[in-house]
């Protein structure tokens, strides 16, 4: 013991966290986190500017090196420092084989492999062994100075648990927070074949509507997996537990958040707050009450992006009447700038695979196993889908009609509005997926509907868009860059700042409104400074 003397002379200057190591038999961590398999890596950084230990791949991963292709922040965003030392621990829960994401393991920024892959299991209900991606998987981060915070995130678009590092863990862990991620359950292109094919049953189609059914519960899963083990390691960081836990997204990660919150009830209480970062909206109709900003403005993606698919190329070079009818189904025609960018990589590519998710039987499909890997179905959806296309002329009334079962699939996973816990929403009004007239101003209205206004706030983001790179496409080369785009990940930390402080300080964030973008400000201002 030293000295009290010593105590005394050390007490005023501030020292470095003490540094936690990985035990040598993880099987007492992989039990309270209810995994199948984990791994764990003691990191000198945990965050992205040193962390090898994140998936660099473009489609699937956060993009390498950030910002790169494939990232979700602007090149101007300023990267977390200094570093962050602490543990990470990869793993995935007992799920399917996922035979149709070429991946035989998850590779580090370094090129090595640092989480295996699986071969589907000969009979039905097995899980996976070795040779292609598993669902199911999950990062844990827990910083050497945590001081009892977590934040869990959902998974964005079609990729993986490390898809938001830069965006969020990073931020996280900046703060001393604990950090969890997975990747819903099932990822890539073809997540819509989710359901008894990918647990090896053969020539047998897919289940409609399971894929996306399984992201609330993933992602709370997720939460009471870290929770568990934080809870136990506790004493070792000299904090009672998890003081404080938050749910943050983007995307369909915004709508696992949206789906955490409405389902966060007293007895399966797992989280203080949320922030929804323009989460994607499902709904089988449009709720009672709820407006649309015309008769004609769409309600889910089946309302609206057939619209933008038959109207190219029109649309896309401006023609005044094409732009019409994208504007009279949701659309911003400010945001005219970015549809080239969206037919080429997200209309064709989003309309196909939810509408291959919920309503298959619209092309046809049958399935075969012929190398005993997995169905051969519908080849894999095209980033492109022409106007000659099914899914350009697809009616979402019509096939209502035509498919009664359509219906019940998306009500299975729709959103209600009726949130549990405190909710930030953030929205750009430049989005060219998922516009605010389509999504976030229905979404608040369902809130208002449910009377949980009080504990919800909305922002719109004047000249965000749905990803912050495209910023950077625009940026110091045309007017529309310089004058109304702006990057939307400095808001969002800012609302995760102030759901905190709304939460444990009790001072409320302020009314929702839309958030001006500031006129002259250069990039490095706009993709680093955002008051709410």
């Amino acid at each position: 013991m030293k000295p009290w003397f010593a105590l005394v002379l050390a007490a005023p200057f501030p020292t470095l966290a003490a540094a936690h190591t990985c035990p040598a038999d993880l099987s007492a961590w992989r039990r309270l986190l209810g995994a199948e398999w984990i791994d764990c890596h003691q990191v000198a950084d945990l965050t992205t500017t040193g962390n090898p230990y994140t998936d660099p791949q473009s489609l699937t991963g956060m993009g390498f090196p950030p910002p790169g292709s494939g990232t979700l922040n602007s090149h101007y965003t300023q990267p977390t420092t200094p570093p962050v030392s602490g543990l990470q621990i990869d793993g995935w829960f007992p799920d399917a084989c996922n035979a149709f994401q070429v991946e035989p393991a998850t590779t580090a920024k370094d090129g090595t492999p640092f989480i295996p892959g699986c071969t589907p299991p000969p009979v039905p209900g097995q899980t996976c062994l070795s040779g292609c991606h598993h669902d199911g998987q999950f990062v844990l981060r827990i910083p050497d100075d945590w001081e009892g915070h977590l934040l869990t995130t959902g998974t964005p678009g079609i990729r993986d648990a490390f898809s938001s590092d830069f965006i969020f863990s990073d931020y996280a862990l900046e703060k001393g927070w604990a950090y969890v991620s997975q990747d819903k359950g099932n990822m890539g292109a073809n997540f819509y074949r989710a359901g008894t094919d990918e647990a090896g049953s053969g020539a047998t189609p897919w289940l409609p509507g399971a894929a996306v059914q399984e992201w609330t519960a993933r992602v709370r899963q997720a939460t009471g997996a870290a929770r568990a083990l934080l809870q136990s390691l506790a004493p070792q960081y000299g904090v009672a537990g998890v003081t404080h836990s938050y749910v943050a997204g983007i995307s369909n990660g915004g709508y696992q958040t949206r789906r955490a919150i409405e389902t966060d009830t007293k007895k399966q209480k797992l989280y203080d707050g949320g922030v929804d970062w323009e989460g994607t909206l499902f709904l089988p109709s449009l709720p009672a009450g709820v407006r649309t900003q015309t008769p004609t403005t769409g309600y889910n993606l089946f309302t609206y992006l057939p619209t933008a698919l038959a109207n190219y190329p029109g649309d896309v070079a401006g023609d005044p009447s094409a732009v019409q009818a994208l504007a009279a189904v949701g659309f911003n025609p400010q945001s005219q700038p970015l549809w080239g960018y969206h037919w080429g990589i997200y209309w064709g590519l989003t309309q196909k695979i939810y509408r291959l998710e919920f309503d298959p039987e619209f092309t046809g499909y049958t399935c075969s196993d012929p190398l005993g890997i997995g169905p051969s179905c519908i080849a894999p959806a095209a980033l492109a889908v022409p106007p000659g296309d099914p899914d350009a002329s697809y009616d979402y009334g019509a096939r209502l009609a035509a498919n009664p079962a359509l219906a019940g699939r998306l009500q299975a996973v729709a959103n209600t509005g009726d949130i549990q816990r405190p909710l930030i929403t953030l929205h750009g009004d430049q989005d060219s997926l998922l516009p605010v007239a389509t999504d976030s101003d229905l979404y608040a209205q369902m809130v208002a509907l449910a009377r949980k206004s009080r504990s919800y706030r909305y922002y719109v983001v004047q000249g965000g868009n749905h990803v912050d790179p495209l910023y950077d496409d625009h940026a110091g080369i045309d007017d529309y860059g310089n004058t109304v785009l702006r990057p939307m990940l400095p808001c969002v930390r800012a609302a995760l700042d102030a759901l905190a402080l709304w939460v444990e300080g009790g001072v409320e964030p302020p009314p929702s409104h839309t958030i001006p973008r500031p006129q002259g400000a250069t990039p490095d201002q706009l993709a680093n400074v955002c008051s709410l």
